[in-house]
């Protein structure tokens, strides 16, 4: 019976030399000796791993994490560059690197000759083979046994494969015949070695001046790999708002592929590239967190066109499946921070291409919690001000844990702000009390009150952020507090909270529009 999950290629694979497995997931065939009388060499890297070359994006890290399996137009990028040494003979030679990782963007892959008298005629690529149906339509033309049961008895029958459907095979027969077998149960190439990838591939005709060995840099980027940042804020006691600042980066590898002792470079950015729709099977990769001696060297900080790039001082291992820590700068300690209370109304952080005139386009009205929130500035005089790459902060005060949030690039100079938690003794509520459009003077006024209570037994400052969605032009008119202008659609009130009290902020906003503007 012919079972299509079964089909083996036994002499496929038997009869092919097994190369060596190199530590970045290729595979060497055994090297072939120049010979002047051949029109080709089939040559392999004499030394495969020394300095290798890897420079990894940041973005996708957390789509990265959810990935399966290794494959074309998986989350992640890095961009590698692996020296290569062939042995080469005068004039025309076919060079080959097997098992290229399946993560790679084979389109993209390029040899470049490090010497002078060399050059790459051409290059291809060469898929491995994708299951039973694909043996059987790369065999057709190849001389092949299929094994099958005849009148209650085992039969096998050699020939030449003609064509093959999905029940049956039809082969010629040395003696001329056409013979169709239908349900088979097991299907062979012979002398399979040279008719049949056992896997991807790539290869190149490379046109050399002179014999000898010649280096060469295979340069491709492939999914994979992603990177973001890891930091610990902690909190010093005190009145006084002070912290100390670890910053590590995570690597995540789930290419398929590990490299050792490769140079390493982080770039925090992430280039705009075309991504395909590539469905991609799934089983789950094994993970481990891998940390960097703590005495390590740091990695060296530099720019990269637009983004920020970090240096490894040395090689070190990126293993398939694991997550290595590894420390971006220092521990900056006494870091001045501010912390504040804060409540923010919701609302769609756009601009309207006209005036909202409906009522309901105010932001969230009711009960809304109070953040606690920890900011510092990323400045020099506050013991900073060095860019700061997108990820995670978590922050601690003492041995406690406040809180975490995720953070977006922060250059020098900008502003760090983590929401922690929300305050169990202060309370907020946001009510509407008044709004008038008038069209014939090209105006909406609308009026909030915002009661603030503290249960504290010391006085508190609350931070009110109050979204203006309306539109782009407009002025606080009156405010039982002073407003500041936080950006073009928030307003920002400073209100000072006393203990086991409340206060009630009020404020009326006006929006205006231009005689051509149509609301």
């Amino acid at each position: 019976m012919h079972r299509p999950s079964t089909l083996i290629a036994a002499a496929l694979l038997a009869a092919c030399s097994q190369g060596s497995r190199q530590d970045d997931g290729t595979t060497a065939p055994p090297a072939a000796a120049p010979s002047p009388s051949t029109s080709d060499t089939r040559g392999a890297p004499a030394d495969p791993t020394p300095a290798t070359r890897l420079t990894i994006y940041s973005g996708d890290y957390e789509a990265l994490a959810e990935s399966r399996q290794s494959g074309p137009g998986m989350p992640g990028y890095v961009l590698v560059e692996r020296p290569l040494t062939y042995t080469l003979k005068r004039g025309s030679n076919v060079l080959s690197a097997v098992s290229v990782p399946a993560a790679m963007d084979v389109e993209a892959a390029m040899l470049r000759p490090l010497g002078e008298g060399i050059s790459v005629l051409s290059q291809r690529y060469i898929a491995a083979l994708a299951g039973s149906p694909d043996v059987l339509a790369q065999a057709v033309g190849q001389r092949v046994a299929v094994e099958h049961t005849s009148g209650g008895a085992k039969q096998t029958d050699n020939g030449t494969l003609v064509a093959s459907t999905g029940n049956g095979v039809a082969l010629a027969l040395n003696d001329g015949r056409i013979k169709v077998i239908r349900d088979y149960d097991n299907f062979s190439v012979l002398d399979a070695a040279d008719a049949l990838p056992r896997q991807a591939s790539l290869q190149w005709t490379v046109d050399a001046a002179s014999a000898g060995d010649a280096a060469f840099m295979l340069h491709y980027p492939m999914g994979g790999m992603a990177w973001r940042a890891e930091y610990v804020a902690t909190l010093a006691p005190g009145e006084d708002c002070s912290l100390a600042l670890d910053g590590a980066a995570l690597v995540a590898n789930r290419s398929g592929v590990t490299y050792s002792d490769a140079r390493v470079t982080l770039v925090a950015g992430e280039p705009a590239r075309v991504r395909r729709e590539v469905p991609m099977p799934y089983a789950r990769a094994a993970e481990s967190l891998q940390v960097m001696d703590a005495a390590a060297a740091l990695p060296a900080q530099r720019r990269s066109a637009e983004y920020q790039a970090y240096e490894l001082p040395r090689p070190v291992r990126v293993s398939n499946g694991a997550t290595e820590r590894i420390a971006l700068f220092p521990r900056r300690a006494g870091v001045a921070c501010q912390r504040a209370y804060v409540v923010e109304a919701d609302a769609q952080d756009w601009q309207p291409p006209q005036p909202m005139l409906d009522p309901g386009f105010r932001g969230a009205t009711g009960t809304l919690p109070v953040a606690i929130a920890v900011s510092l500035d990323n400045a020099k005089d506050a013991g900073l001000g060095q860019p700061l790459p997108a990820g995670r902060v978590r922050v601690f005060e003492g041995g406690d844990f406040l809180g975490e949030s995720r953070l977006d690039h922060i250059a020098s100079g900008g502003e760090l702000r983590v929401e922690v938690g929300e305050a169990f003794d202060l309370g907020a509520e946001r009510t509407s009390t008044a709004f008038n459009v008038d069209r014939a003077g090209r105006t909406i006024t609308e009026s909030f009150a915002v009661t603030l209570r503290n249960a504290k037994a010391t006085d508190a400052t609350v931070r009110v952020v109050e979204p203006l969605p309306r539109w782009s032009d407009w002025e606080i008119v009156a405010s039982s507090v002073p407003a500041q202008r936080r950006d073009a659609r928030h307003a920002e009130f400073q209100v000072p909270v006393p203990a086991g009290g409340e206060t009630r902020l009020t404020y009326t906003v006006r929006y205006r529009w231009a005689r051509d503007v149509a609301p």
